[in-house]
């Protein structure tokens, strides 16, 4: 009986021994099968890129301070001498201050006059804390006729990014957790699929994050560089001033009338084929009807009339 007893003992021993030894095998193959650098582990991004407020927020305690985020924009129209003197010279003022030319345009304009005229437009890129600096120095070089400074309040887009960046990794460490302890091929697949959804969606929240710190961390500046109107070498006061503005109303008066008359003209020559003809063929109608209804006239000379009466 006591051996049987052993030989039991023994038993339960060994298949002790294999289960424990069959599950250690599967742990060790399922940990061969996780990728390296794939869905184990996601080194392309920390929590904290973009958003060093959510690295300092203590852990387990959401941050519920919020920073004002401004992305602050300017628009400023030059009068200068030389156009392109003065696009040199904001060139080297945004690098002065580490920023960068992001749009130029030169436009050589017409006008009434036939005189030419260069305007250029430039937009410049200037780090946000030295925007005022910046508005300040582009009087050194023109005239300031127009100053716009227009700041639009971001804080509540970086919150909301922020915080969906945040939940997306959450879900992104719950499902790798799921995965390591799916049993099946199957849940497997499932898991990673999900996993990289939340991955594409959370890397398309980061690129708005990057965006929107840009904003706030970057301010451009159009400038509109523009010279002035020469001035008129005409009198306009005293006689030759009079006489002047009278020859230009003259003028202006008779381009008026030309105006006019060319633009009835073509009309009046249409008139007239039609009316020309039908006024002379009424004429000749109104000549024939008189000479028909005029009563006979006798023309008999006065001498022959004499004779006729002696005869008799």
């Amino acid at each position: 009986m006591s051996t049987l007893r052993v030989l039991a003992a023994a038993a339960t021993v060994a298949t002790l021994a294999l289960l424990a030894g069959c599950s250690g095998a599967s742990s060790a193959s399922r940990a061969d099968s996780e990728p390296a650098g794939g869905v184990a582990e996601d080194s392309s991004y920390s929590k904290a890129d973009g958003n060093p407020e959510a690295a300092s927020a203590p852990a387990g305690q959401p941050d519920t301070t919020l920073t004002p985020k401004l992305a602050r924009t300017a628009q400023v129209s030059l009068t200068v001498t030389d156009v392109e003197g003065a696009a040199v010279k904001l060139r080297s003022l945004a690098a002065s201050v580490n920023g960068q030319v992001t749009a130029e345009n030169l436009v050589t304009e017409t006008d009434a006059e036939a005189k030419q005229r260069l305007t250029s437009v430039m937009v410049i890129s200037v780090p946000a804390e030295a925007l005022d600096s910046t508005l300040e120095q582009l009087k050194s070089i023109g005239t300031v006729t127009n100053r716009v400074i227009s700041s639009e309040d971001v804080t509540t887009q970086v919150a909301d990014v922020d915080s969906r960046v945040r939940t997306l990794n959450d879900s992104i460490a719950r499902l790798r957790e799921l995965w390591r302890k799916a049993g099946s091929v199957r849940e497997l697949s499932e898991l990673e699929s999900q996993i990289t959804d939340r991955i594409s969606e959370r890397d398309s929240l980061v690129a708005q994050q990057r965006a929107l710190a840009g904003r706030v961390a970057n301010s451009p500046v159009t400038i509109s560089l523009t010279t002035p109107e020469p001035p008129s070498e005409l009198e306009t006061t005293g006689f030759l001033g009079g006489l002047l503005a009278g020859w230009n109303a003259l003028v202006a008066s008779s381009r008026v009338l030309m105006t006019v008359i060319g633009a009835v003209l073509p009309f009046a020559a249409a008139a007239a084929i039609v009316v020309v003809p039908l006024a002379v063929w009424r004429r000749r109608v109104r000549a024939r009807t008189r000479d028909a209804a005029a009563p006979e006239v006798d023309v008999t000379p006065p001498a022959a009339a004499d004779q006729t009466d002696a005869g008799a």
